[in-house]
């Protein structure tokens, strides 16, 4: 039996799925340090209004993603995936510069927000185009026989990204203040655009000659037939959806507001998020057969509520952090098994679009943050956050106990999971 080492990491022998995987990593890195850079500002800039306009940048990437991503994935089937990166990282560079511009000047003073969210609405716009070709270029850069491995792969390098980046953020942003760490970051473009212009594949779906509409709803009535695509992006959206608002995007809120341990206690929970991620990633690199698993993507979900309630209604920085790590476990393994679940089904032609969905449910679970910042002024953050987490729990049993096919799935990449 090869070393479990070597094993962990075959999908790096492919040189075009290093070229990807080294982009990823820094895509990475810098999407959640201008997340937590935004929210940083604008607990400077408006301290006042600090919860509501948080929600505000979040509504914004939301309605972008929301926009975006199932024409994401149709363009990710029509045109060559790598120039699509091509594009979307050229764009997203010149948006933020431009961001970084509005939040060093603050040219128009208390209505710079607006100007702020509508950048990052765009930003956000190019990151769900961008997402979808992305993640169906891993069959074409890694093979069939490494999918499940460059996966898991592309997932912990992803998440390892949150434990370097969030204490790096709250470290730097006291030094040097939000708006020139936003501006410093902008120097990862330089290493994003020449990765993706050295990459020499090809891979595209059928969208090609039709009309931009049909190829959407053509992609959702596939996913809507295909009952064990359907059950994994539901899972998939349950968490993002309805459990990230609370115990993700209002974490830093949490950590000042509820348990008062200001930006250094919210990177210890960060940094128990990213560990858990991290771990559970390398885990199922190893472990390509029980990611495909069924089982694996139901215990990740259920596990998910369940280190959410405890978040919820913890009050103590350690139990809270020891919580982070289990939300970190149970998403990676959720995410990973949906991932591979997916890419071993899904036919070529419509990959791009049935993927686009996984930004989908990341847009809507910001889009929520605006309303729930507006329910959390009044009602209160815990309250809020603990309804959501039991919420979590009830969903996703739910979809688990109508959809019995979900559990069944075992990693056989024949596996049809279309109706009779």
């Amino acid at each position: 039996m090869p070393d479990g080492r070597v094993q962990a990491f075959r999908a790096l022998r492919h040189r075009n799925f290093r070229l990807l995987l080294a982009g990823t990593v820094l895509v990475g890195l810098v999407q959640p340090l201008h997340f937590v850079t935004q929210i940083f500002w604008v607990q400077h800039a408006y301290p006042e209004n600090e919860i509501i306009y948080t929600g505000v940048l979040m509504g914004a990437r939301g309605v972008a993603t929301l926009a975006f991503s199932l024409i994401g994935g149709a363009i990710a089937d029509r045109f060559e995936r790598r120039l699509v990166l091509l594009g979307c990282e050229s764009v997203s560079l010149v948006l933020n510069v431009f961001v970084a511009l509005l939040m060093l000047m603050t040219p128009f003073g208390g209505a710079t927000i607006v100007g702020v969210a509508a950048l990052t609405f765009l930003a956000a716009a190019t990151q769900a185009v961008d997402h979808p070709a992305r993640q169906a270029s891993l069959p074409a850069v890694a093979g069939r026989d490494d999918l499940s491995n460059a996966i898991s792969l592309n997932s912990a390098a992803q998440q390892l990204m949150i434990p370097i980046t969030i204490p790096i953020a709250a470290v730097l942003n006291d030094a040097f203040g939000p708006g020139v760490l936003y501006a410093g970051s902008l120097v990862t473009w330089l290493g994003i655009l020449p990765l993706i212009a050295l990459l020499d594949y090809r891979s595209s779906g059928a969208a090609a000659g039709r009309q931009m509409l049909s190829a959407v709803v053509e992609g959702l009535q596939y996913t809507r037939r295909h009952l064990v695509i359907l059950g994994a992006v539901a899972l998939v959206f349950v968490m993002h959806g309805v459990g990230m608002p609370g115990v993700g995007h209002l974490g830093i809120l949490w950590a000042t507001n509820i348990l008062e341990v200001g930006g250094q206690g919210f990177a210890l929970m960060a940094f128990g998020w990213g560990v858990g991620a991290v771990a559970g990633s390398m885990y199922f690199a190893q472990r390509p057969e029980v990611a495909g698993r069924g089982t694996t993507l139901v215990l990740g979900a259920i596990g998910f509520a369940a280190a959410s309630i405890v978040f919820a209604h913890s009050r103590s920085i350690e139990l809270t952090a020891l919580a982070n790590v289990g939300l970190g476990v149970s998403l990676s393994a959720s995410t990973i098994s949906a991932s591979v679940i997916i890419q071993q089904t899904v036919d070529e032609g419509v990959r791009g679009r049935v993927l686009g969905l996984f930004p989908l449910t990341n847009g809507f679970a910001m889009l929520l943050t605006l309303p729930i910042s507006a329910v959390a002024e009044g009602a209160g953050l815990p309250i809020v956050v603990t309804v959501l987490a039991w919420a979590t729990l009830a969903f996703s049993a739910a979809i688990v106990l109508a959809l019995p096919q979900v559990r069944r799935v075992r990693p056989d990449p024949s596996y049809s999971t279309a109706p009779g």
